[in-house]
């Protein structure tokens, strides 16, 4: 058999039998004869590992594949990520190891012709195959078509994602997340923080989110079961500043501020201006680049302080007025968004609003349902008077028919029966009203102060 054209391929040298792999919304378990992936689409991915299948530390990295060394008649990408039995992670090779990696790369073809590289496509057919309870005999061009719907779907899932981004949110990727050939890679494992999500209890090891494989100490380090430290110091997320207490200007006061707690528009608008390099489309861009690096973090290594950061932007979008005719484009793109996102909750085992709900104590989905309800009120107030098609209007009708096909949610506040006659167990009819609506968290409350005239 002659040599295969190379194609981008991920190289996992090492790494141990029945260990958990993630590739994208892919996963599956290695193989004694599992050496690494190859046909990676050009494109962000992020690749993950974990002890077992159940909870244990998910530790992963994001990476990009270019395609313009293709077009130039150039080799296409080949990395090697080795495994690290001490870490109980992957990690690159660095410049001190070149030698040790160009002798991977060199033996890429007889790994290949050995069946040690499973192919990023085969992976994909082979997920539907289990989901179709087996074979596919007859059903080539349907699974085709999920298969490209799949490659769509990851690509409009990671489309706003950027280096900066990334930069901005795990900082720089410097020692091993660096290769020998200069190629970046941002590590993201389950115990990864934001400050504000740290539960930084005096005394106590631990912040109370992480696995049975892990602990996470006091100062930053992620600590394997076998009591080795994962890497550095963990790197703490530097979120975009989400305040749902504080939506109006410094000095704000009366009607102003009022208006900015029920409508937080401006609050959005300083956040945009404050991640924005070039103006405006580059801070929007940023504001759903981050929704979705935290909700992926969430649905693949079930990162508790990217669900946190995925919540808040949401509830600061979606409570949002102004905005819905002032940012059209921008508020269309979210719901477009988290249309796909929610698509893909079953991805994860079990449904991720089902482990959020058992991790939170109530139903996981609840928060959303509410808002979902909030704005569909907020949208066809503010478009009564608006002439002309609206592009969120659009959207959010798409998202609306999809909750309640799939999730039974009815948004339509008027839809819902609020005052009627109730029969008790011993046939007495009652007639009950419901008197309070569901608000949004932090809504302003009218109160009756006393008279302070004398």
């Amino acid at each position: 058999m002659s040599n295969p054209s190379p194609t981008p391929t991920l190289l996992l040298p090492h790494l141990p039998p029945k260990t958990l792999i993630g590739i994208d919304l892919i996963t599956f378990t290695s193989t004694p004869n599992f050496h690494g992936i190859r046909d990676i689409p050009p494109g962000w991915h992020f690749l993950y590992t974990g002890t077992t299948e159940g909870l244990s530390l998910r530790c992963g990295g994001w990476f990009h594949v270019d395609d313009h060394k293709r077009s130039i008649g150039g080799e296409p990408e080949i990395r090697v990520w080795r495994w690290n039995d001490n870490t109980e992670s992957l990690e690159p090779l660095d410049a001190d190891r070149r030698q040790e990696g160009m002798r991977y790369k060199a033996n890429l073809g007889a790994l290949w012709r050995g069946g040690g590289l499973f192919g990023y496509r085969s992976r994909i057919t082979r997920a539907l195959q289990v989901a179709k309870g087996g074979g596919i005999e007859g059903h080539g061009d349907e699974i085709d078509e999920e298969e490209e719907e799949g490659r769509r779907n990851w690509r409009e899932l990671t489309d706003r994602l950027t280096s900066r981004l990334l930069c901005r949110i795990m900082g720089e990727p410097e020692g091993f997340d660096v290769d020998w050939e200069g190629r970046e890679r941002w590590v993201v494992t389950s115990g990864s923080t934001a400050r504000r999500d740290d539960d930084d209890i005096p005394g106590l090891e631990g912040n109370g989110h992480g696995a049975s494989s892990f602990s996470y100490t006091g100062s930053g380090e992620v600590v394997a079961a076998n009591g080795d430290a994962i890497g550095d110091k963990e790197k703490e997320f530097s979120f975009l500043p989400v305040d749902l207490k504080m939506t109006w200007r410094e000095g704000a006061i009366g009607r102003e501020r009022t208006e900015a707690a029920r409508d937080k528009s401006w609050a959005l608008g300083e956040i945009i201006q404050r991640v924005s390099a070039g103006g405006d489309p580059e801070g929007e861009a940023q504001v759903i680049g981050e929704l979705q690096f935290t909700f992926l973090m969430g649905l693949t290594i079930m990162n508790y302080s990217c669900l946190q950061q995925w919540k808040r932007l949401l509830r600061l979008i979606l409570t949002c007025r102004r905005a819905i005719v002032d940012r059209a484009s921008f508020m269309a793109d979210v719901l477009q968004l988290l249309l796909l996102q929610l698509q893909r909750c079953d991805d994860v085992e079990g449904g991720l609003f089902d482990q959020m709900g058992a991790e939170e104590g109530r139903e996981g989905s609840d928060f959303l349902r509410k808002l979902l309800k909030s704005f569909r009120t907020a949208l066809y107030e503010v478009l009564e008077d608006f002439d002309g098609p609206s592009p969120v209007k659009t959207a959010f009708e798409r998202l609306e028919s999809w909750v309640q096909s799939e999730y039974d949610w009815e948004l339509n506040r008027d839809a819902v029966l609020r005052k009627g006659m109730v029969q008790l167990e011993d046939g007495e009819e009652v007639e009950l009203e419901m008197l309070q609506d569901e608000e949004d968290d932090y809504a302003p409350v009218v109160v009756d102060l006393p008279d302070s005239n004398p």
